[in-house]
């Protein structure tokens, strides 16, 4: 979709509008360079900073307060309202991570810990799929970061363009593919290899593997005709698909064997050889635990020595933690993590025992402490809560108030677009104030279902729509539908005793 010099000339821009050059393609063009960068994104009231290692995202923060991982975590059923509160009330008075007081309180354990945070990164970079207004910003100064995380860019951008991302934008790329073939990539940006494909995505693969036309594919796919736009849109854009205009199968590279390397002998082991393996001196748990904070530690800190600590106190500590987590004792789940943290281990050894270094890190502590000081007098930023707008537009859309209720639904639909809940809420206050016709108005509806298929009030809406543009039998599917997901609500019985 883009070349390598296209996406390299928007870099090197390093300022635009989301209109003109969408979040998707910011993050095609980060991933191929291999970027260390931060991405500022805004839209309205809302603001993302999506900070890049080696082009993979790593991190983001937000004005959103539905993304701090303590309200994720209760949302998403892994943690209780009152234990999430209490933990986020000692770290932060203790300075330290949310994460780190829920393991210590035995909340989370360490792996799990690790996933939810895996999880909600990938749902705070997912939002911005949805922004077609807005502006990005580009800084190659990047701050020692202190997440261990990283997303791959591939499978984000197939998850984004397939849940996220505005019908229309996938609709425009994908018009102007009618007649042509479709082909895998002579030369692509990334690798098939580094996308999990569902088995609609297999089929289009397939399909350019075969070097049929679009237009066949749309008739003998059986995908549905926006399902399929989003997918050619997602594969065109990662560069692993591209359009001919003549068939093109798919001829996989023949296996060529090298005439310098001699076929391996097996080597036969006796296991009577083979002393069994030391026991580990930190637990699984433990290596992912020291795994998911080493980064945002100092080397005294890595270390668990004061700053005052002569010499062997701190070759002591050092050496406690790197028989700890030495990785040959670690299988191969754990064995990476552990590395990582034996090397900072040795790198923290190393800057302690240099008395510059350390009177540097010394100095760059004070100065942190007194900016954590003038941070804590100004208070915490001002944040914009999703589920408080939905609250919100539905007290106001209940009192008559429609207009000042679409605003609320649209904000929190915009804070949060992974949310099939608000998006309907939105789409159902147009159709009623007659700024959407009907038809639109159920495009959109089934497109929140799309992003939530449990979304009970999408599904309402999307019935009562119907009923109205007199598809009485597809209504009432949808409103029956409704009612399984929404077992103590009584609209749906109301909704369908108006239609009977």
């Amino acid at each position: 979709m883009r070349t390598r010099a296209e996406l390299e000339s928007i870099l090197s821009a390093k300022s635009g509008t989301l209109d003109r050059i969408p979040y998707a393609v910011l993050l095609v063009a980060l991933a191929s360079r291999g970027a260390n960068a931060v991405l500022e994104l805004r839209r309205n009231q809302l603001q993302k900073t999506v900070f890049f290692d080696d082009g993979a995202p790593v991190d983001c923060r937000s004005n959103i307060a539905t993304e701090m991982l303590g309200r994720y975590l209760v949302s998403s059923g892994k943690l209780r309202d009152a234990d999430a509160n209490a933990a986020l009330g000692v770290a932060a008075s203790r300075g330290v991570p949310l994460g780190e007081i829920l393991t210590e309180r035995k909340l989370l354990t360490p792996t799990d810990l690790y996933r939810a945070l895996q999880q909600n990164l990938g749902r705070k970079l997912l939002e911005p799929f949805s922004w077609t207004s807005g502006t990005w910003s580009l800084s190659w100064d990047v701050p020692p970061l202190s997440s261990v995380l990283r997303v791959k860019v591939p499978q984000l951008i197939v998850t984004g363009i397939q849940k996220v991302e505005p019908q229309e934008n996938a609709d425009d790329a994908a018009k102007f593919l009618a007649g042509r073939y479709l082909a895998i990539a002579s030369d692509p940006l990334f690798s098939l290899d580094e996308v999990r494909l569902g088995a609609a995505p297999q089929k289009v693969v397939d399909a350019a593997r075969r070097g049929v036309t679009v237009d066949e594919l749309r008739a003998s796919s059986g995908i549905d005709a926006d399902d399929l736009n989003r997918i050619l849109y997602a594969l065109l854009l990662l560069g692993v698909l591209e359009s001919t205009g003549q068939s093109r199968p798919y001829v996989a590279p023949a296996a060529i064997a090298n005439p310098f390397v001699a076929e391996e002998t097996p080597i036969e082991v006796s296991l009577d050889t083979i002393e069994p393996a030391a026991p580990p001196h930190a637990t699984a748990e433990e290596v992912v635990a020291a795994y998911l904070s080493y980064r945002r530690k100092d080397a005294f800190e890595l270390l668990e020595v004061e700053e005052t600590a002569g010499l062997i106190p701190i070759i002591r500590a050092y050496l406690a933690i790197v028989d700890r987590f030495l990785p040959s004792r670690f299988d191969d789940d754990s064995r990476e993590k552990a590395q990582e943290v034996f090397l900072a281990a040795a790198r923290a050894y190393a800057e302690l025992a240099d008395p510059n270094r350390r009177d540097a890190l010394v100095k760059r502590r004070e100065k942190l402490r007194e900016e954590a000081a003038a941070a804590a007098k100004a208070g915490p930023a001002a944040m914009i809560d999703p589920e408080a707008l939905w609250k919100s537009g539905v007290n106001l859309a209940a009192a008559g108030k429609l207009r000042e209720a679409l605003g609320s639904f649209e904000l929190a639909a915009e804070c949060d677009a992974q949310n099939g809940t608000y998006a309907a809420e939105a789409a159902w206050c147009r159709y009623r104030l007659g700024n959407t016709p009907a038809a639109t108005a159920i495009k959109l509806l089934k497109n929140a279902i799309r992003i939530d298929p449990t979304s009970g009030i999408a599904h309402l809406y999307a019935g009562q729509v119907l009923a109205a543009l007199g598809k009485r039998v597809e209504g009432e599917a949808y409103i029956s539908r409704a009612a399984s997901l929404m077992p103590n609500d009584p609209r749906p019985a109301q909704a369908m005793k108006v239609m009977r």
